[in-house]
C-alpha cells in the first residue's frame, strides 16, 4: 500500500535511498531525505508491505508537471510491481500535472509506460 512519507519511515525510507545511483555518485543519504523532508515542492511516498517500507518514490513538483526523481524498492520486493504501482500511484494523486522523468530514473519510467500502453 502506498502512503505518504512520515518521519517514522526515515530508517527504510534512507536504506532503500542507500541502493541509488545519486548516493554513490558520492550525495550523501540524509542530504537526499532532507530535501524531501524541507522542500514543499518534493513529496515522497513509501510503499509497505506489513508495515515495512519496502518501497519509495520521490517527486519534484513545478507548475505543470512532476519529475519522479528517486525510486527504489528492497531487492527482496522487486519483480513484484512494486515499482509500477509506486508510479501508478503518484499519477493518480497528481492527475492535474504531467509526469516526466529524470535522468536517474528514465529508464525504469519508460518500461512502466510500455507496460502501460500495452494494457491499455
Amino acid at each position: 500500500m502506498m502512503i505518504e512519507y512520515e518521519p517514522c519511515h526515515q530508517e527504510g525510507v534512507m536504506l532503500l535511498f542507500s541502493d541509488l545511483p545519486a548516493v554513490h555518485t558520492g550525495i550523501p543519504v540524509r542530504q537526499l531525505l532532507s530535501a524531501y523532508e524541507v522542500l514543499p515542492e518534493r513529496h515522497l511516498y513509501v510503499w509497505q508491505h506489513h508495515e515495512k517500507v519496502v518501497g519509495v518514490i520521490g517527486i519534484h513538483k513545478q507548475k505543470q508537471t512532476f519529475a519522479v526523481h528517486h525510486i527504489s524498492v528492497h531487492p527482496s520486493f522487486r519483480n513484484q510491481g512494486i515499482g509500477s504501482s509506486l508510479v501508478h500511484g503518484v499519477q493518480e494523486l497528481h492527475l492535474h500535472l504531467a509526469m516526466c522523468s529524470t535522468q536517474e530514473t528514465k529508464n525504469f519510467l519508460n518500461k512502466c509506460w510500455q507496460k502501460q500502453s500495452l494494457l491499455g
